[in-house]
C-alpha cells in the first residue's frame, strides 16, 4: 500500500486503537544493501500484513522499493554487493517485447537523455532495459543504471501500447537492484478499478515457482508450481499468496513469502472464536483477541495455507506481570500456531528470527510512542498439545526466545520435554499453559501428564535452531 493510504486507513480504526507510525514507511528508510534490502522488504511485507490488523484491507504495495517522489537527492545507486546481482544487469532483456529491438533502443536512448528528471546521477553512466512486457494488459519496462560497482533498478508502466516518452513519465519507483525483485504494479485509472500485477523478476537462466502450503502433521508442505518463462514471472496479485521459490544452477537461492492484496482483506474484521481448553473467569481482552485473530489470517494467508480454518483461541492469560495479556491462536484442526503478547493497539512486531541470530547491522526503525504487541509463530506438536516460542523485544525488534509456552488439553496438570529418556524440562500447568525453558532447536518429545503421572497427550517439538521462520517453516537466502 503506498503512504497515503495506509495513513487514510490508520486515520479510520476504532478509536480504541492508536496506531504506531507507518510501519511500512519506516522499514523502507533501511533498506539499502543487498541482504539489509532483502531483509526490510520481507519486514515491509509482513508488516504491511501486520498492519492490516489495524487499517483494514488496502492495496500493497512491492516490498523492498522506495518511491521516486519521496527521493529528490540525486540518486547515486547502492552497491551491488553479489555476483548474482550482476548476472541479473548482465541477463539478456526478457518480457513480451524483448524482441522488438527499436522499441528496447528507443526506451534506452530516451532514459539516458532524461535522467536529470528522475535525478540519476551521471555516475551511472550506463542504462539497460531488463525487462519489457505487455502480456498482462499493460506495457511495463524494468531498467538498471549502473556503473562498475552500483546500480538503480527503475520501474514504469503506461498502456498498451504506450510510447517510450509516455513510459518516461510513468516511473513507479527507483531503488536498489537484488538479485530477485518482487515488483508491484497498479494500472488502472485513479479512483476507478485497478488491476494489480506482481513481477519477480531473477537471472536468466533461473526458475521461478510459487508454492501454496497445506497444514500436515509434522510441519507445512509446500507444493511448487515452476513456471516456464527464463527468470521472470508476471502473476495477478490476487493469485499469488504463498512463497517464492527462486533456484539457479540447481541450488535453491531464494525462498520467502510474496505479497498479495487478498491477504490484507483476509486480516480484516477477524475475530476468533473462543475455543480455550481451560477458560477462565475474565474473558480475553478483546483488543489482544481481534488483533491475534487478524494477524493469524493474515500470516496464514501469506503462507498460502490451502482452506485454512478460521482461527480458534485455545489459551489467554498473561505471562508475567509486566508482559501485557496474551492469546494463543491455532487452527480448529492444531498446525500453525499464534502467540500475541501485549494490550497497547500498536501495530505489531513479528519475532521471525532468534535471539542467537545476529542483529540486522542496520539499526531497526523506531517503534514509536506505544510499546508495540509482540507476535510468535510456531507449529503444534500434536492436535491436543500446542507450543510456541515467546517472543521478546531486542532494541526495536521481536525476537523468539528460550521460553516455550505449551497449551495442553484440559486435564494436564505438567508439562515435560523428553530426550533419550531423560527429562530436559518440565513445568506445572497453571492457567490452562505451561512454561519450559528450553533451548531454541532442542529436540524433545513434549509430554502432558494429569496428576496421576498419565501421559494425555504428546508430540515431537520441530523448529529450527536458528535462522528466519515464520510458522517454523524456514526463510532461504542464498545469493
Amino acid at each position: 500500500m503506498s503512504v497515503d493510504e495506509l495513513r487514510a486507513g490508520l486515520a479510520r480504526i476504532a478509536e480504541t486503537v492508536v496506531p504506531d507510525p507507518d510501519p511500512y514507511e519506516l522499514v523502507m528508510r533501511y533498506a539499502r544493501r543487498r541482504r539489509r534490502h532483502r531483509l526490510a522488504g520481507l519486514a515491509a511485507a509482513v508488516a504491511a500484513v501486520l498492519a492490516a490488523a489495524l487499517a483494514g484491507p488496502a492495496a500493497l504495495n512491492a516490498a523492498g522499493l522506495h518511491h521516486q517522489s519521496e527521493e529528490f537527492e540525486l540518486f547515486h545507486g547502492n552497491p551491488v554487493d553479489s555476483p548474482w546481482g550482476w548476472r541479473l544487469i548482465n541477463s539478456p532483456t526478457r518480457g513480451s517485447l524483448a524482441g522488438d529491438a527499436a522499441f528496447v533502443a528507443d526506451v534506452t536512448r530516451l532514459f539516458d537523455r532524461g535522467r536529470e528528471e528522475l535525478h540519476i546521477s551521471a555516475d551511472l553512466p550506463t542504462v539497460k532495459v531488463l525487462f519489457a512486457d505487455e502480456s498482462a494488459g499493460f506495457r511495463q519496462v524494468v531498467l538498471v543504471y549502473h556503473s562498475a560497482t552500483s546500480a538503480a533498478l527503475v520501474v514504469s508502466e503506461g498502456p498498451v501500447g504506450a510510447s517510450p516518452a509516455r513510459l518516461q513519465g510513468g516511473v513507479l519507483s527507483i531503488g536498489p537492484v537484488d538479485p530477485f525483485n518482487l515488483i508491484g504494479v497498479h494500472f488502472g485509472m485513479p479512483g476507478g478499478a485497478q488491476n494489480q500485477w506482481l513481477l519477480g523478476l531473477a537471472p536468466a537462466g533461473c526458475r521461478v515457482s510459487l508454492g501454496r502450503a497445506v497444514a500436515g502433521k509434522s510441519g507445512l508442505r509446500r507444493q511448487w508450481q515452476a513456471q516456464p518463462t527464463d527468470g521472470y514471472l508476471v502473476v495477478d496479485r490476487a493469485a499469488t499468496e504463498g512463497w517464492w521459490r527462486v533456484e539457479c544452477d540447481g541450488q535453491v537461492r531464494q525462498e520467502e513469502p510474496g505479497v498479495g492484496t487478498d491477504c490484507a482483506r483476509s486480516a480484516n474484521g477477524t475475530y476468533p472464536e473462543d475455543g480455550r481448553w481451560a477458560p477462565t473467569s475474565e474473558p480475553p481482552n478483546p483488543t489482544v483477541a481481534r488483533q491475534a485473530g487478524q494477524v493469524y489470517q493474515g500470516l496464514a494467508c501469506q503462507s498460502g495455507l490451502v482452506d485454512e480454518a478460521r482461527p480458534v483461541m485455545r489459551w489467554s492469560g498473561r505471562l508475567d506481570a509486566s508482559g501485557g495479556e496474551a492469546a494463543l491462536l491455532t487452527a480448529r484442526g492444531g498446525g500453525p500456531t499464534l502467540l500475541l503478547v501485549g494490550d497497547t493497539g500498536a501495530a505489531p512486531l513479528l519475532a521471525f528470527t532468534t535471539i542467537r541470530d545476529p542483529a540486522p547491522t542496520v539499526p531497526a526503525p523506531e517503534i514509536g510512542p506505544l510499546r508495540p504487541p509482540l507476535v510468535a509463530t510456531g507449529y503444534a506438536p500434536a492436535y491436543d498439545l500446542l507450543a510456541v516460542r515467546v517472543p521478546a523485544r531486542d532494541g526495536n525488534r521481536a525476537v523468539l526466545t528460550d521460553q516455550l509456552l505449551v497449551v495442553p488439553h484440559k486435564g494436564a496438570t505438567r508439562i515435560e520435554a523428553v530426550a533419550d529418556g531423560k527429562i530436559q524440562a518440565s513445568a506445572s500447568v497453571t492457567g490452562g499453559a505451561a512454561l519450559l525453558t528450553l533451548p531454541i532447536g532442542t529436540e524433545v518429545t513434549l509430554r502432558a501428564l494429569d496428576a496421576d503421572g498419565k501421559v494425555l497427550g504428546s508430540g515431537i517439538l520441530r523448529e529450527p535452531a536458528t535462522g528466519e521462520r515464520i510458522f517454523n517453516e524456514q526463510l532461504t537466502s542464498a545469493w
